[in-house]
């Protein structure tokens, strides 16, 4: 794994505002763990910019302290304002090249999968893989060819290709990717149950009624009292016969 160099400088407990201000002039805080007492220093922000941009998280940096030693580190922590998303913080752990570490390492998929293709999805579960070995032998990342993953495949970790000196310290059979048909979700139709009422048409009902009534039983024949009255004579306008 190659090593990037990096300067420092010493750090002074500062306050708020002053922070703000060593920010403001292109610096970022920084605290060095290790197997010493902890150091504040402070890291030329544009310079470890440009070491992420190249070589990422997991890179081995040769850091020069103020008294002009050099400790070997790995990038523990990295802090960031939450609006601004400027680097606020660093975070350096000191390391023995020659004990074994855990560290975890990214995870990449290269190629193109003809599962994908025939419409499956594809699912990248494990994008990190914990592994153990000597500074020097830290790999940049992991890359996992799908290129002949079909629909129904699984890349397990076990299936995985490190180098010899890396140990895996993750089960085996966890799933780092798959390919799965496509979920195709079906509309429920609520079932009916009631049967939908007709409307009713107004000014319909009675004569319904009526007729309904005239087809259960016969008419009766009319009464006296429902009959028109019999016209009467009228004796002062006819005149009286003369007797002879």
């Amino acid at each position: 794994m190659e090593k990037f160099t990096l300067d420092s400088q010493e750090r002074k407990p500062a306050s708020k505002s002053e922070m703000k201000k060593l920010r403001a002039s292109g610096k970022i805080p920084a605290i060095l763990y290790g197997d010493m007492a902890n150091m504040s220093l402070t890291i030329d922000a544009v310079k470890f910019t440009t070491l992420l941009k190249m070589a990422g998280r997991n890179v081995m940096i040769s850091l020069r302290m103020p008294d002009k030693t050099s400790k070997t580190v790995l990038i523990k922590d990295i802090q960031k304002n939450v609006i601004s998303r400027e680097l606020s913080h660093i975070d350096f752990y000191s390391v023995s090249m020659k004990k074994k570490i855990d560290i975890s390492i990214p995870v990449v998929l290269v190629g193109e999968a003809p599962g994908v293709k025939s419409g499956g999805v594809l699912s990248h579960i494990v994008r990190e893989l914990k592994v153990k070995c000597l500074p020097a032998d830290i790999p940049e990342k992991i890359t996992v060819d799908i290129s002949a993953l079909e629909i129904g495949n699984t890349v397990l970790v076990k299936d995985l290709v490190v180098p010899k000196n890396v140990e895996i310290i993750v089960a085996p059979e966890q799933i780092v990717a798959n390919i799965v048909s496509p979920t195709i979700l079906e509309e429920v139709v609520p079932a009916v149950t009631e049967a939908i009422a007709e409307p009713e048409v107004i000014g319909k009902g009675k004569k319904e009624e009526v007729e309904e009534g005239a087809e259960a039983a016969p008419a009766a024949a009319p009464s006296a009292v429902g009959r028109p009255a019999a016209k009467k004579e009228d004796a002062t306008l006819k005149p009286k016969e003369e007797k002879k």
